[in-house]
């Protein structure tokens, strides 16, 4: 399971940004309203070069679609 920068997984930050928002508009708890709040926080820190491993794209993934 490796990380990857957002860079790496996205062609655009904005895709990120977009997936992001809709993971917290649909969390539907408080264990993914803090997921999704902690990787607002590292994108605020670290920008683009934040890293999501293949565990955290699926479940950001997965609350974003629900």
């Amino acid at each position: 399971m490796a990380s990857r920068t957002i860079t790496e997984i996205f062609d655009r930050p904005e895709e990120f940004t977009a997936l992001l928002g809709a993971a917290e508009l649909n969390a539907s708890n408080d264990w993914e309203d803090q997921f999704a709040a902690d990787l607002r926080a590292n994108f605020q820190r670290y920008g683009t070069r934040t890293y999501l491993s293949d565990t955290q794209l699926e479940q950001l993934e997965r609350i974003a679609a629900a």
